[in-house]
């Protein structure tokens, strides 16, 4: 994903934190795949969840198991750019 070397880095951390607690508080988490979260897991356990890949594979879970509020989280972030390409993403996808 293209969109995460948009991602400044002073921003990664939060925004990390902030889809973590989205992916373990949502009641769609049977959406996720086995692979994903095991893949956000290895990432995780490695302290590697702000590198591109971490941020790439927790913005896929946070899009598949919550759109509209990982879309808010970016714009609150000052994120928009980011947000509205995912936005774009998920109008496409449907």
């Amino acid at each position: 994903m293209e969109i995460v070397k948009k991602i400044p880095m002073a921003v990664r951390i939060e925004l990390a934190e902030r889809i973590v607690d989205l992916i373990l508080n949502s009641k769609k988490a049977e959406l996720m795949p086995s692979s994903l979260a095991k893949t956000i897991l290895y990432y995780w356990q490695r302290d590697q969840l702000t590198s591109d890949t971490g941020i790439e594979k927790l913005l896929e879970a946070g899009i598949i198991l919550e759109p509209e509020i990982t879309v808010t989280m970016l714009n609150e972030l000052k994120l928009e750019e980011i947000a509205r390409m995912v936005e774009s993403l998920l109008k496409t996808a449907k």
